[in-house]
């Protein structure tokens, strides 16, 4: 184990596996795309000999195509430099009855020798004066240097649109290329209010269709009508549909509400509407060309106007206005096809050259390579592979590591973000991958080092950054939670902090989104009604989006002031206001908030220290007292026990006896109240039956209560209530409680103790009635040396009620006190405590 530690935090193991894995994935790379190659081209499925057939025949097709265009030009032989083609060129539908040693069946040939139909190859190709052959820099391996072109059915002939141009006779717009009108196919504009509205051309009716528009235009609609009879006229002539009523003059009317999508019109059926093309803007002339009407000429195509009459309607229908604002117009093709047969002998005993030029000499040297490499190739592939794919996973596995630590090491790479990281790593990809096409795109085969040169760096370079990236990716998941590093999870953790933040302060906010909201509704029929632009509207918009959010963001902040100050009133001094997302005032407020959170704690931190500070005291001073006075205690008991005559001495020693037991109550009660009220005394929580407690008092308190002339009443449940305290504090408790009622109650009246179980909560409840006026609130009644007679006529220090409250304190459970009148009531509170709960109880408390 250890020795594969240290491999992985080895540098040079690193560097090894490196370089094992680029140079096998090199060669990876080069046998795939040989192998793939070989299995596209046969090379495992056929002989030899089929290959070289197959491949000298694509030779000698491409070679055929430069021999037919020598023949179509009529020009002579001699396009094609190889030795080894001998071909013959006639032009015949089909060899069927045609003598091929007959040297009057060729147009063209270039040997002598007597053939038969199965002896050579044939090919046809049909032709006409219009389509192209095509020589480029090619060869064998990247398709030869032939190419034969089609100009298909169509021939597409640019023309140069002198002018842009509005016929008002028939109330299109056109083109003016030469003589001839081009109709302009789809024309788009804004009318006003009414919104946009899109005309496409119909060459059949020569009249455009209107296709949508995305205003209400609210003004009267012009009367016009186009019937049927016109458009019929306009199908069978040039003469395009005018209105048959006459142009509207009432500026007011609008012209476009009557139109319904599908409608065909011309333009000069709005003459005098708002619609008049006089009125309008800018206009977008076939999705490209966007021009100003003042820069459209007019013009008059009608009988009367000799000058623009003389210029003709193309009879095109075929045209279209590329982003070069060029006019592109199919002419047809119309040239008459020749069909040409080839007619060619398969050469044998070729030679082999690398740097020959011959086509044949190039397939024969590629085959004997690839023949001689089919099985090596596959071999390399997978034990490539397999060396690969281990230095990979040891790379893996070693990101991060380094001798003589445990940790994770990072890189420069591992600090950038992990999404930002993979888009510039793809674009690098990218980019190394065009520059190396660019490179090989036009390579001769003849430059086959150079080509394996480029494509080798390409490889590194983009299997490099591939791996540059991933050995990031292994070291980010080694750390942990490698999402966080990326910018995508950033951007959507601050806008969740944002929208927790609304959603915190949601109550708050609901009332400002309700203003905002009401604005912005009056707002937006302001600017319809008095602003009736797109623009105005646009702006508004944008102003809402910058203005609301900000408007958000600065009431979140002031409630989270709101909440702060609320939180310190409400009793938690120590509280802090976050203002590390505040700015502006309201950090500055927010910080002046802490400062006084911080004087207050500090202030109660220093009332507490002097608390603690007279605790001491009280503890320290009581136990230096309680020396001397247990001396005083063991004289006076040793005194007694001598056989005293004198009277007068005996009621003084008994003077001393009471007063020191008296002196030694008031100073255990005072250090048991120390240690009750700063947490010093130790605390063994049980499960405790309560009732047993209450039956305990009755047994207790029987004498005392008879006594003081007291009816001692105990209510409690028939069941068993079981309830988690420290019996011994339980019982100092009510014992405290039961010496205060015996010494203040009235005489002659009940003492009731009642408990019960309400919502899994136990309530214990002491109730008497005073024989001395409670002129004193219940808060001072607890507080340390204050009793109920003011006059001080009885025994007693005064710390029973304070310590019956801290010992309550400590075991878990509350103690409330009660005045009212005369009336004085105590309740002890705890929770009601299931067997199974016990343990984990004792263990949380």
């Amino acid at each position: 184990m250890r020795k594969v530690k240290n491999w992985r935090g080895s540098t040079a193991a690193k560097i090894i596996a490196w370089i094992a894995l680029s140079a096998s994935a090199l060669c990876f790379v080069f046998s795939a795309v040989g192998v793939i190659f070989m299995f596209d081209e046969g090379i495992y499925r056929n002989s030899k000999d089929e290959t070289r057939k197959q491949w000298f025949e694509n030779v000698s097709y491409e070679y055929g195509l430069s021999a037919v265009d020598d023949v179509r030009r009529e020009q002579p032989a001699g396009s094609v430099e190889s030795k080894y083609f001998k071909y013959g060129i006639i032009k015949a539908d089909s060899l069927e009855g045609i003598d091929l040693n007959d040297e009057k069946s060729y147009a063209e040939r270039n040997f002598s020798d007597k053939i038969s139909l199965e002896d050579v190859y044939t090919n046809s190709v049909e032709l006409s004066d219009e389509d192209q052959i095509v020589y480029t820099n090619g060869n064998f391996l990247t398709g030869g240097g032939v190419e034969l072109m089609y100009s298909g059915e169509d021939s597409w002939v640019s023309v140069y649109a002198d002018r842009i141009c509005y016929d008002e006779a028939k109330g299109i717009f056109v083109y003016l290329a030469g003589n001839e009108y081009y109709p302009v196919q789809k024309v788009e504009t804004d009318i006003g209010r009414y919104g946009s509205a899109a005309f496409t051309y119909d060459t059949e009716k020569k009249m455009y269709v209107f296709e949508h528009t995305d205003g209400t235009g609210d003004a009267a609609s012009a009367e016009r009508t186009v019937t049927d009879e016109t458009l019929t006229d306009a199908a069978d002539g040039d003469i395009v549909a005018e209105s048959t009523e006459e142009p509207l003059t009432d500026v007011t009317d609008s012209g476009m509400d009557d139109i319904a999508n599908g409608e065909y019109v011309t333009f000069d059926m709005f003459d005098g509407t708002r619609m008049d093309v006089n009125h309008w803007g800018n206009v977008l002339l076939d999705g490209v060309r966007e021009i100003s009407m003042d820069e459209i000429d007019r013009v008059d195509s009608s009988e009367k106007n000799k000058e623009d009459a003389s210029v003709s309607y193309t009879t095109h229908e075929d045209y279209y206005l590329d982003s070069n604002y060029t006019l592109w117009v199919n002419m047809g093709n119309t040239s008459p096809k020749t069909t040409y047969q080839m007619v060619v002998i398969l050469p044998q005993n070729v030679g082999t050259d690398w740097n020959s030029t011959d086509l044949y000499v190039q397939a024969n040297t590629l085959l004997n390579f690839v023949y001689s490499m089919r099985y090596t190739a596959l071999v390399t592939m997978f034990v490539s592979f397999i060396i690969g794919a281990a230095a990979f996973v040891f790379l893996m596995c070693a990101a991060g590591h380094r001798n003589g630590t445990d940790e994770i090491v990072t890189t420069v790479w591992d600090h950038l973000w992990l999404d930002v990281f993979a888009v510039g790593a793809v674009l690098a990809e990218v980019f190394v991958f065009y520059v190396a096409e660019i490179f090989l795109i036009n390579v001769d085969v003849a430059y086959l080092p150079f080509i394996l040169f480029v494509t080798a760096v390409a490889t590194l370079c983009m299997g490099w950054l591939l791996l540059l990236f991933l050995l990031s990716f292994s070291v980010r998941v080694k750390l942990g939670k490698w999402w966080r590093h990326t910018l995508c999870y950033q951007l959507f953790r601050k806008i969740g902090q944002f929208a927790r933040m609304i959603w915190e302060n949601i109550g708050f906010l609901w009332k400002v989104i309700l203003v905002m909201l009401v604005l912005a509704f009056f707002e937006g029929i302001g600017v319809l009604m008095f602003f009736n632009s797109d623009i105005a509207l646009l702006l508004w918009l944008l102003e809402k989006l910058v203005l609301y959010p900000l408007v958000l963001w600065y009431c979140v902040q002031l409630n989270q002031l709101k909440n702060g100050t609320e939180k310190i009133a409400g009793g938690e001094p120590g509280y802090q206001i976050s203002t590390k997302r505040m700015n502006g005032i309201f950090k500055e407020q927010g910080e002046q908030i802490n400062h006084i959170s911080d004087g207050m704690t500090h202030a109660i931190e220093e009332r507490m220290k002097s608390e603690r500070f007279k605790t001491e005291l009280i503890t320290n001073v009581s136990h230096d007292i309680k020396t001397p006075l247990t001396s005083i205690i063991n004289y006076v008991d040793l005194l007694e026990k001598e056989d005293l005559h004198n009277e007068t001495a005996q009621e003084y020693l008994e003077v001393l006896e009471r007063q020191s037991s008296r002196l030694k109550k008031l100073i255990e009660d005072l250090i048991e109240a120390s240690k009750a009220s700063t947490g010093n005394l130790p605390v063994h929580l049980e499960r405790l039956e309560a009732g047993i407690f209450m039956t305990q008092t009755v047994g207790e308190f029987e004498e005392k209560t008879k006594e003081a002339g007291l009816d001692l009443v105990i209510e409690k449940p028939e069941t068993q209530v079981y309830i988690m305290a420290d019996s011994r504090h339980f019982w100092r408790v009510i014992d405290n409680l039961m010496n205060n009622i015996c010494k203040y109650a009235q005489s002659g009246t009940r003492v009731y103790i009642n408990l019960e179980v309400k919502e899994a909560q136990v309530s214990i409840t002491f109730r008497n009635t005073s024989k001395y006026p409670l002129n004193i609130s219940s808060d001072e009644l607890m507080e340390r040396f204050v009793r109920g007679d003011a006059s001080r006529n009885t025994e007693g220090s005064g710390l029973g009620l304070s310590i019956a409250n801290s010992l309550m304190d400590l075991m878990g459970g509350t103690f409330r006190l009660y005045v009212d009148g005369d009336l004085f009531k105590v309740v002890l509170g705890f929770a009601e405590t299931a067997e199974k709960e016990t343990k984990e109880k004792i263990e949380e408390l």
